[in-house]
């Protein structure tokens, strides 16, 4: 007999509610839902990198970890695949937001212990903390291909633009890239190159694209 009861439960676990405070804090930038046991935009990702098994997987930034933690949690649920995540550490206090810089940060990652940190939710095997900017990981990293990229570090156009020619060419036949915040009005004096990025994506014509439509949105790109 099915017992709704039971089942109705499933996706909705106390976990979750700990796992969203945990890496999101009072973030909601990914439509998390806490009550509702809702990873919002952690579902996309979770799900595809589920489906497509990948052995590497690359987040780009992350305020607080929600989504590399997401990427990592779905790695371990595979059996297999290592998140690499870079982010560059620094905080909104370290500089002025000029073109071509990055802007937002907590500055967190130069002072977490990553594997006690993404372990206190047996993250620990399937994630590792690169703090260094993303040009630099990539010329330490040239021949390494990846199943799935999310890039969420320099905001602005001319950083998500090399980020994009960066990783692009790495991702495997078949995998994805996705890039947040490609719908997001600017805001408190900053503007939102990743905006104009995607429009720039859209129309070239060129990629096999999923669009979540809202602020502050995700581009998907998949390898054809």
């Amino acid at each position: 007999m099915f017992d709704w009861n039971y089942n109705r439960n499933l996706i909705k676990n106390p976990e979750i509610e700990k796992f969203i405070k945990y890496f999101a804090k009072e973030d909601k930038w990914h439509h998390q839902d806490k009550k509702r046991g809702g990873l919002g935009y952690g579902w996309i990702h979770y799900s595809l990198i589920r489906l497509l098994n990948p052995k590497n997987v690359l987040c780009v930034g992350s305020k607080w970890g929600f989504i590399p933690a997401v990427c990592a949690l779905a790695c371990r649920d595979n059996g297999k695949g290592m998140v690499d995540f870079v982010d560059a550490g620094y905080d909104i206090k370290d500089y002025g937001g000029v073109a071509g810089e990055h802007w937002g940060g907590e500055g967190f990652w130069k002072k977490c212990n990553a594997k006690k940190y993404f372990g206190k939710f047996g993250l620990e095997k399937n994630i590792s903390l690169q703090v260094m900017k993303s040009k630099e990981y990539a010329d330490k990293n040239k021949n390494k291909k990846y199943g799935y990229v999310h890039i969420d570090g320099d905001h602005s156009y001319l950083g998500v633009k090399l980020d994009f020619d960066l990783f692009w060419p790495r991702v495997e036949t078949g995998g994805f890239l996705a890039i947040h915040d490609v719908f997001s009005p600017d805001r408190d004096g900053n503007v939102y190159g990743t905006r104009k990025f995607w429009e720039e994506i859209i129309k070239s014509g060129k990629y096999k694209l999923i669009e979540i439509k809202e602020d502050p949105g995700v581009g998907i790109i998949q390898k054809s």
